[in-house]
């Protein structure tokens, strides 16, 4: 039985590697019109189906083609998944470009699922009721009273606010049927709520922007009696990127010392929340230190922020079947050029941000709805054939860069789900789709054009941002910045 079709217009290049006049390391580009009727085969279906299409424990005996006829059954054959993908406990590769100027080094362990079959879905956006906004705001609020935050002032004997005559204020609370109906479209519903909740001596802003066949958005900030009236961002980039900047920012032990909990105890506040969220499916992925700044007046440089806070940032994603969504930090709402006009829809995002004073914010967005299973088995690449392409894509990639060397270290590689959609023909429809995702540092040594910059040296090492994804059933390259 084949996938039914969820038809992609959009034209991609992408790097393939394939066996030309006996070459191993020939390659071309090819296009990819995206996962359509022919993408997405039960296992077991390809008449070439053979299972034993590379080596042992690394990317050297692929067979001719990417993604052809030479796919491993997912899950029809016997043995683990692992046995059946060819996938070694640890991948090691070690490549020099011919100049020396790119240099990468594999040395990576392998995350995989315990998951005998490994299905399709195809996905759209979650149906938002008033009873699950109830949920959230009985979650994060209790009965604590919540005010419209347009017209909010706070209570100067309890915040300090400096201001003589505070406006009355109005309780109010996120209600859908609420909801603008333009009369030019009279389908259109859309929905925005922005309140204050009083809890105690603590306030927390909270925000909700639904639009009918679009996606929801739910932001939970804990406000700053030091900074009322600034703008917070929390940010978890700062450390878990090593990037070799002079921001003034906390050392990490400060950071720690400051957040005053263990990855280990945020994880468990978020697991709580998920729960009440009745959220089963959610658990938590990443976990790293983060800060909490603003800046004052109009000023917005690096070396501006003021820094008033510390916590962890707690990733979480959805599981189906056994099989987790990976978490990976890219929102996916970027657009080709020319197309910028088109709606976009970004990856489903669960986030919290927590330390010793418990919550500090709450992210939510572009919730998915798992609708019809397209294949209950695909066929998957094997491991090996994965890694040659991505060898060679790397490669590829950094070819024509700015920097006078580049190191490209891989430590993870992860098997996963990834949502993956055409805006230019459906942006409420998309494929959870198996990807294989390489995660690590890029070092970047001098500049090639700019002579002060000669000496420089960029070190990134987020470890939730993917190197490079990889379609596990065809070998595609996939764009996470576009969402395909």
């Amino acid at each position: 039985m084949r996938r039914k079709a969820v038809i992609f217009c959009c034209t991609l290049l992408v790097f393939v590697s394939v066996s030309c006049a006996g070459a191993r390391n020939s390659r071309i580009l090819r296009e990819n019109p995206g996962p359509g009727a022919d993408s997405y085969r039960e296992a077991g279906e390809s008449s070439g189906s053979t299972g034993d299409s590379g080596g042992e424990g690394g990317s050297g005996n692929v067979s001719d083609g990417a993604g052809g006829s030479d796919n491993v059954s997912g899950g029809a054959s016997g043995g683990s998944l692992a046995e059946r993908l060819l996938v070694p406990e640890v991948y090691e590769a070690s490549i020099q470009s011919e100049d020396g100027t790119f240099q990468l080094t594999c040395d990576a362990g392998i995350e995989l699922p315990d998951a005998s079959r490994i299905p399709v879905f195809e996905v759209g956006h979650k149906e938002i009721d008033q009873e699950w906004i109830d949920c959230v705001t009985e979650t994060f609020f209790g009965n604590a009273p919540i005010y419209e935050g347009d017209s909010y002032i706070p209570d100067p004997e309890i915040f300090g606010n400096d201001v003589e005559n505070p406006m009355e204020k109005k309780e109010s609370c996120p209600r859908l049927e609420d909801s603008e109906q333009p009369p030019e479209s009279p389908e259109y519903n859309s929905y925005y709520f922005y309140g204050i909740a009083e809890m105690e001596e603590t306030l927390f802003s909270y925000k909700l922007r639904w639009v009918q066949n679009d996606s929801l958005q739910i932001n939970i900030l804990r406000k700053k009696t030091e900074a009322l009236n600034e703008v917070l961002y929390w940010d978890s980039g700062y450390y878990q990127s090593e990037e070799t900047t002079a921001y003034p920012r906390p050392s990490r032990e400060e950071a720690e010392r400051i957040a005053g909990i263990t990855p280990e105890q945020a994880q468990e506040t978020a697991k709580e929340y998920l729960k009440r969220l009745k959220m089963d499916e959610f658990s938590p992925q990443n976990t790293c230190l983060g800060v909490c700044r603003y800046y004052t007046g109009n000023v917005y440089g690096s070396n501006d922020a003021q820094y008033i806070d510390a916590g962890y940032l707690v990733s979480c994603t959805r599981e189906i079947q056994g099989i987790s969504v990976t978490d990976e930090k890219r929102n996916g709402i970027w657009t080709e050029p020319g197309l910028d006009e088109l709606p976009k829809w970004g990856y489903e995002k669960v986030e919290f941000f927590v330390n010793q004073e418990g919550l500090q914010e709450f992210r939510l967005n572009n919730m998915y709805s798992i609708e019809e299973q397209q294949a209950a088995d695909t066929e998957l690449l094997s491991f090996p054939e994965i890694a040659e392409i991505f060898e060679q894509a790397i490669q590829m990639n950094y070819e024509n860069t700015d920097a006078l060397q580049t190191d490209i270290r891989i430590d993870r590689v992860q098997f996963g789900y990834m949502r993956v959609y055409n805006p230019g023909v459906d942006h409420t429809r998309g494929i959870l789709i198996p990807v294989w995702d390489f995660f690590g540092s890029r070092v970047s040594y001098g500049s090639k054009i700019q002579e002060e910059q000669k000496d420089y040296v960029f070190k990134r090492a987020e470890p939730n941002e993917s190197i490079l994804t990889i379609n596990a059933s065809d070998g595609m390259i996939i764009d996470r910045q576009l969402g395909y």
